[in-house]
């Protein structure tokens, strides 16, 4: 990543400072927030549940344990893909519990040029 550096000549001492923290808090957010690919959603039953910033349909979410992982559809929690078949019953019951957490992760996390948009209950 690239510094950026900007001259600005001010004479109220008070007025630096509050600038310089808030440029400071804005690139810890941008940084942070942001620029980080997956989001922790929750864990449960030594599974992590994750949602990504920049994917692709449908709207999903990844569950990783034990060295396996697999994605599942927001809307009925489909297993699309991977392993973790034995954990199914867990996972449908969490989603069952937590799909407004899951959509409210899936929407903060897209950029605006991420080709899935936010998920919307039809």
């Amino acid at each position: 990543m690239s510094q950026r550096e900007f001259v600005v000549e001010l004479e109220d001492e008070a007025t630096i400072a509050h600038l310089k923290a808030a440029l400071s808090a804005a690139d810890r957010t941008s940084t942070e927030d942001q620029d980080r690919l997956e989001l922790l959603i929750d864990r449960f039953a030594g599974l992590r549940v994750e949602v990504f910033a920049r994917e692709h349909p449908p709207p999903h979410f990844r569950v990783i344990g034990g060295g396996e992982s697999a994605n599942y559809r927001i809307a009925d929690c489909v297993q699309l893909n991977g392993d973790l078949r034995r954990q199914y019953r867990a996972v449908k019951a969490w989603h069952a519990a937590n799909k407004p957490k899951i959509i409210e992760a899936w929407n903060r996390r897209r950029p605006s040029d991420c080709p899935v948009g936010e998920y919307r209950e039809v």
